[in-house]
C-alpha cells in the first residue's frame, strides 16, 4: 500500500507540475516571441507493478527552421519597406507642385514668349525675370528635399549601428548564460526564447545566418559570411565619413583584428538605407544638378550672344550658381535687372533675333549623363519623373509582397510554437482529471491501509 501511495503521489506532482507549465503557456499567450512549452513525463522503472511517474524537464517547442524563415523575411519585409518610404518621398519631391521643373520651364517660355511681340517692354521683360527666379526657386526646393533625405538616412544608419552593436553584445552574453546552464537542453525555456527575439530585432536590421555550437551557444553571421556573434565574442559596426564625400558615411564591422567594409548586401532596413543612399539618391540628385547647370548654361550662352534693352553686351549672366551644388545654388544673378535681357542681337530697337534663339532652346535636345539619354530640358525631367513614379511602384509591390511572406512564416511558426487557448483550455482539464485521479489512488490507499489497521 506504501507502494500505491508513492505511485499516486508521483502522479499527483508530475499532473501539478503540467498543469503549472499549462497556466505559464497560457498566462504567456499574447506575448511576442513566447514558444509554448511541454511538461516531459517519463515512467520510473522498479518494482513489481513499477514505480510511477517523474517530470524529466520542461520543452520548449521550437522549429529551427521556422525561426529561420521568420528571421530571413523579416529582413527582406524591412529592406522593402525602408525602399517604399523613400521612394514615395523622393517622388513626392519630384513631383510636388512648386517643384515641377517642366511646367516652371512651360511658364518661363510662356513668359519669354510674350516678349516677342514687345521686346522692348519693362514689364513684360520682369515678368519673364520673374519666371526665371521662379524656376531657381524649384531647383532649390528639390535640392532641399534631396538633401533631406541624405541627412535623414546618416541619422537613420548612425541610429541603426548603436542598436546593432547592442544586440550583437546581447547575443553575446545570452550565448554565456546559456552555456553556464549546460546547453540547450537544460537552459531555461524563457532564457532560448530571450535570445531568439533579440536575433529577431537583429534581422530586422540585416539578414543573419545562424548556426547552433555544441554547447549551445549560437554563432551569427551575416549572410555573405562576415562574423557577427562567434560564441560569447561579439562584432562591432561602426560608421565613419568617407574619404571621398565626408557627408556620407561607410558602415564597416570589427571583429577581433579583422575589419570588412560593409554594402548594402547586408540587406535588412540598413542595407536597404545604403542601396537607396548608393544608387537612387545619388543618381536624383547628380540628375537635377546637371539639369540645372545644363539650364543655366545654355540660357547663358545664348543671352550673352546678344544686346540688352540699352543696346549693350551683357556684362552678367541670367543666372549663377555654385558648381560644387548646382541645383542647391542655382539662381538669377544678384543685380541682375529685367533691362539686362539680351532679347536683341544688333542693339536695334525691336529687334527680338536673340529672343526667338533662347526660345528655341525648349527644343534644343541635350545631352544627360544621369539619364543616359539626349532629351530636351522638359523631357529630360519628365523622364526623370517617370523612372521615380516606376521604381515607387515597384518598391511598393516588392513591400507588400514581403510583407505577406513575412506574415506566412510568422504563422507557419505560430502554428508550431504559438499558444493555441482551446489547446490548453483542453490540457487544462486533462491534468486536471488526471490530478483527481491521482489523488482518489492516494485516498483509495490509505482507506485500504485503514481497513487492515481496523481487522487488528
Amino acid at each position: 500500500m506504501s507502494n500505491m501511495i508513492n505511485i499516486g503521489l508521483s502522479g499527483l506532482l508530475a499532473s501539478q507540475s503540467a498543469l503549472s507549465v499549462t497556466s505559464n503557456n497560457i498566462a504567456n499567450a499574447n506575448v511576442a516571441g513566447y514558444s509554448r512549452q511541454q511538461a516531459m513525463l517519463a515512467t520510473v522503472s522498479g518494482g513489481a507493478y513499477g514505480s510511477g511517474v517523474a517530470v524529466t524537464g520542461v520543452r520548449r517547442i521550437a522549429d529551427q527552421y521556422l525561426v529561420d524563415q521568420v528571421w530571413s523575411n523579416a529582413s527582406n519585409a524591412e529592406f522593402h519597406a525602408v525602399q517604399k518610404s523613400y521612394f514615395g518621398q523622393v517622388e513626392q519631391i519630384f513631383g510636388s507642385e512648386g517643384s515641377d521643373i517642366s511646367a516652371g520651364l512651360d511658364q518661363l517660355y510662356a513668359a519669354l514668349n510674350a516678349n516677342l511681340l514687345a521686346p522692348d517692354d519693362i514689364a513684360t521683360r520682369q515678368a519673364a525675370l520673374n519666371e526665371a527666379e521662379g524656376l531657381a526657386l524649384r531647383f532649390n526646393a528639390i535640392n532641399d528635399g534631396v538633401q533631406s533625405q541624405f541627412d535623414q538616412i546618416e541619422s537613420q544608419l548612425g541610429a541603426s549601428v548603436t542598436e546593432a552593436n547592442v544586440y550583437l553584445q546581447q547575443i553575446a552574453r545570452l550565448n554565456s548564460e546559456v552555456k553556464s546552464h549546460g546547453g540547450v537542453e537544460t537552459a531555461p525555456p524563457e532564457l532560448l526564447d530571450e535570445r531568439d527575439n533579440v536575433i529577431a530585432e537583429l534581422s530586422k536590421l540585416m539578414d543573419v545566418s545562424v548556426s547552433e555550437n555544441k554547447d549551445g551557444t549560437l554563432n551569427v553571421a551575416l549572410s555573405q559570411g562576415q562574423p557577427l556573434v562567434v560564441g560569447a565574442v561579439a562584432a562591432e559596426l561602426s560608421l565613419t565619413p568617407d574619404p571621398a564625400t565626408p557627408e556620407f558615411g561607410l558602415l564597416s564591422l570589427s571583429f577581433g583584428d579583422n575589419r570588412f567594409s560593409l554594402d548594402e548586401g547586408i540587406e535588412g532596413s540598413m542595407g536597404s538605407l545604403l542601396d537607396y543612399r548608393d544608387n537612387s539618391l545619388k543618381d536624383s540628385k547628380a540628375f537635377i544638378d546637371e539639369l540645372a547647370q545644363q539650364i543655366a548654361d545654355e540660357m547663358n550662352t545664348v543671352l550673352m550672344a546678344g544686346t540688352d534693352l540699352n543696346g549693350n553686351p551683357p556684362t552678367q549672366d541670367l543666372f549663377s550658381y555654385d558648381p560644387a551644388n548646382p541645383a542647391g545654388t542655382l539662381k538669377v544673378t544678384d543685380g541682375f535687372t529685367a533691362d539686362k535681357l539680351a532679347f536683341a542681337k544688333d542693339g536695334t530697337p525691336g529687334d527680338n533675333s536673340n529672343l526667338q534663339d533662347l526660345i528655341d532652346l525648349a527644343n534644343k535636345p541635350l545631352t544627360f549623363v544621369s539619364l543616359g539619354l539626349e532629351s530636351t530640358m522638359g523631357d529630360a525631367f519628365a523622364s526623370k519623373m517617370g523612372q521615380l513614379g516606376s521604381s515607387s511602384q515597384q518598391a511598393r509591390l516588392n513591400a507588400d509582397s514581403s510583407e505577406q511572406s513575412l506574415i506566412r512564416a510568422q504563422s507557419d511558426w505560430a502554428g508550431v510554437s504559438g499558444v493555441n487557448t482551446d489547446e490548453e483550455g483542453a490540457n487544462l482539464i486533462l491534468y486536471q482529471q488526471a490530478y483527481q485521479s491521482n489523488a482518489k489512488v492516494i485516498s483509495t490507499a490509505d482507506q485500504l491501509f485503514q481497513t487492515v489497521l481496523q481487522a487488528f
